[in-house]
């Protein structure tokens, strides 16, 4: 049984206002207040609707350390409202129809038939294939939850680590508290700016370009006004550079690998 996100402080919840990011599809307003709380799951309620729902614990992260301008509230995947409830968001599959089977004569299909301990051989490879198969789903599913919460590097990178070379790191002396002011006084002014959410989104995302420098500085904020720093990108390889970590645990990495395209 999953146990509930130790990065959760509830109780700092209580009485304020908060965003969820990613924003829970088919909600149009991205504002909730906490109602009440289990063991297993919390109940919050929708500031412009009324609407409440539950929603497990497990799908909960980390907490920003600061509510301006606005608290966010990290999942740790995509979920949507769904007839009157909280789901995993899942991309629909169209399946291709099979093929229909030919009728075949009873006597031909009794000959061809095999022995029953044959059967039987066939069966039991085929219970071996489904454990095995299960005992595989339940690995990458773990891994998946390991690296969903930045405790299990992707393999890929230590197998074939990208060049991540830069001019300088100055962005390493940036903290979650930084506005542009204070990205332009300890790092200079960027070459090029660019919005990468669109106009109407709740959350706004900022990326300031250095390109000479080899990377790329990320700003989320509510609206266009007063975003923070929450980490760099290296613009050849797209591999994040730097995260802001939270106090509560975690780090604002996984906001950076669900960032709009750009």
């Amino acid at each position: 049984m999953a146990s509930a996100s130790p990065q959760l402080v509830l109780d700092e919840l209580a009485d304020r206002r908060f965003s969820f990011y990613p924003s829970i599809l088919n909600v149009e307003h991205n504002e909730w207040t906490l109602a009440r709380e289990t063991w297993s799951e919390v109940l919050v309620s929708n500031v412009a609707s009324s609407v409440e729902t539950w929603i497990p614990r497990t799908y909960l992260g980390s907490i920003s350390h600061t509510d301006s301008p606005v608290l966010i509230v990290g999942l740790t995947r995509e979920l949507e409202w769904n007839a009157g409830k909280i789901w995993p968001h899942q991309k629909r599959v169209i399946e291709m129809p099979g093929r229909k089977s030919q009728p075949r004569d009873t006597a031909a299909a009794d000959m061809a038939a095999p022995p029953p301990r044959r059967e039987s051989r066939a069966e039991s490879s085929i219970g071996r294939l489904l454990i095995a198969a299960l005992s595989v789903g339940l690995l990458a599913t773990l891994f998946l939850v390991m690296y969903a919460f930045d405790a299990l590097r992707n393999p890929l990178d230590v197998l074939f680590p990208a060049d991540t070379t830069t001019a300088d790191q100055r962005y390493l002396g940036l903290t979650g508290s930084a506005g542009r002011e204070d990205i332009f006084e300890k790092v200079g002014r960027p070459e090029q700016q660019e919005w990468i959410s669109r106009p109407e989104a709740e959350i706004q995302f900022e990326v300031l370009w250095y390109p000479s420098r080899s990377y790329a500085l990320i700003m989320m904020g509510v609206g266009r006004e007063g975003g923070r720093y929450i980490g760099a990108i290296h613009i050849p390889s797209r591999t994040m550079l730097d995260s802001v970590k939270l106090p509560r645990g975690g780090s604002t990495a996984s906001m950076l690998r669900n960032l709009p395209e750009f």
